[in-house]
């Protein structure tokens, strides 16, 4: 009898397999720019991002930096020099084409609009920050340097966190740079720095670190429910209620909170790492659940309390986001109780019904930011944690989910058999449920897919790959 391709249990191989295939297709997409390789965000889009921020074209959220950084990992584990040459071939795009200060001089500078798109125009930070700004494609070029050893690419990795310094705003409590201090704004030159001082040993990334944690601290506020919360983006700005503010890992507390767990790595000032425990201290206060598993709100406010019909379950606003905090606090301290919170925010992705089962803050937007590959690399970081069959088992749940949501075309004239390419076609707006396009970017779309399933292939095998930022600092 046949196999049932249907009843197919996948192994690493064929995860391998399916990132291949992935890479055939964004080949497809590929285009040449000034002097090298960027790949178009959305092919089947008709919309133009010119000016779109979150989907600037080298961006590591959704453009080149992104893509080439999949391509390198898979380089890593096929060892094919083809998706070396890919990831070489968009750094050279990125490093000729690098405006230097003056990229942030104009877009800090950045007047409001009524466009569409106001949720990310109007927030300078954002666009300047690690997902759509220059420091999302230096961490990409900063892998490169670890790969091929080439010190081109270490020189461009220091030039642009050197340039990002230079621009920073003083005041009496430390620097800043906009107006948005959250994971996706100010706070995600951190990570970028706590890489490169890693590579460097340069002090004077400490430094910057040290002044921007110094600077967020003053920014917190007592909470109703215990712990701290910091409310560091203005959310009336994108026409949000006046009294509500975000809570969890891109714009909220819990990213706060794990900013500030790499400021204490960098520095060993205990004032940090109490900052890091009062933000858990605020989560756990407005969690929702029990013993086992629980969830964290969208929204809180301190007139209405938390949100409770509204959660995220991915990495942006969700516990796949959130559990970094409790990881950090638990390698740093060693202490259990935030061992137990990865464990119950993981729970609740499940209790909640993922990865099967959509909802109204876990929807079919297929992209590692906020939907079903997000889950996975979550599932993955907490097995390699935990070393607990318990979660092997839900990240192969999740792959299956995962490859599951894929598209491959038939192959001409043959109903029979199919292309060797393979995309992922989502939602990315949340609020716009009929705008379904497929994304090659990391983030956003088809490369992020076949990285998570390139992480849990890595983990069945237990060898270790390049990370996307937010999973490189764990042990």
């Amino acid at each position: 009898m046949s196999e049932n391709i249907l009843f197919k249990n996948y192994t690493s191989q064929d995860y391998v397999k399916f990132a291949e295939q992935t890479a055939n297709w964004i080949k497809t997409t590929g285009k040449i720019g000034r002097t090298g390789k960027l790949w178009l965000q959305s092919p089947d889009s008709k919309e133009n991002f010119d000016d779109y921020p979150m989907l600037t074209p080298k961006s590591i959220y959704g453009g080149s930096a992104g893509v080439a950084l999949f391509y390198l990992r898979l380089y890593q584990v096929t060892k094919n020099i083809e998706y070396l040459d890919e990831a070489k071939s968009a750094a050279k795009e990125i490093i000729s084409t690098y405006e230097g200060v003056s990229f942030y001089e104009r877009v800090l500078k950045l007047k409001a609009t009524e466009d569409k798109l106001v949720h990310v125009k109007n927030m300078p930070g954002w666009i300047a920050g690690f997902s759509n700004g220059t420091t999302g494609q230096a961490y990409f070029i900063l892998k490169l340097y670890e790969i091929t050893k080439d010190e081109n690419y270490i020189d461009f990795a220091r030039k642009v966190a050197d340039d990002v310094i230079s621009v920073a705003k003083t005041t009496e409590e430390g620097i800043h740079w906009s107006e948005q201090l959250d994971y996706c704004g100010d706070g995600s030159y951190i990570p970028y720095f706590a890489e490169l001082y890693r590579v460097t040993k340069d002090e004077k990334y400490v430094d910057a670190a040290r002044k921007f944690g110094n600077y967020l601290l003053t920014k917190g506020k007592p909470a109703p429910n215990g712990g701290t919360f910091w409310n560091v983006v203005d959310l009336t700005i994108i026409d949000f209620p006046k009294d509500v503010f975000w809570v969890n890992l891109a714009h909220g507390t819990s990213g706060v909170g794990f900013i500030f767990t790499l400021i204490y790595n960098l520095t060993k000032e205990e004032k940090f790492l109490n900052a890091a425990k009062e933000a858990a201290k605020y989560i756990q206060g407005i969690a929702v659940g029990d013993e086992n598993a629980v969830l964290v709100p969208y929204l809180d406010s301190l007139e209405r309390g938390p949100s409770t019909e509204f959660y995220y379950l991915s990495q942006c606003h969700g516990p796949a986001g959130t559990s970094l905090l409790f990881h950090a606090l638990y390698d740093i301290t060693g202490e259990k109780e935030y061992f137990d919170w990865v464990l119950k925010l993981s729970r609740g992705i499940i209790k909640a019904g993922a990865p099967e089962n959509f909802s109204r803050g876990y929807w079919q937007s297929q992209a590692l930011c906020c939907g079903t590959p997000g889950i996975l690399e979550h599932f993955v970081s907490v097995y390699k944690l935990t070393g607990e069959k318990e979660f092997l088992e839900y990240a192969e749940r999740t792959a299956k989910t995962v490859v599951g949501q894929s598209f491959v075309e038939d192959a001409d004239g043959d109903i029979y058999h199919q292309k060797n390419a393979r995309r992922w076609s989502g939602a990315w707006w949340r609020t716009i449920p009929t705008d379904v396009h497929s994304y090659t970017g990391l983030y956003i779309g088809t490369a992020g897919n076949a990285w998570t399933l390139l992480s849990l292939a890595a983990a069945q095998n237990n060898e270790k790959l390049i990370e996307t930022v937010e999973y490189d600092f764990f042990k």
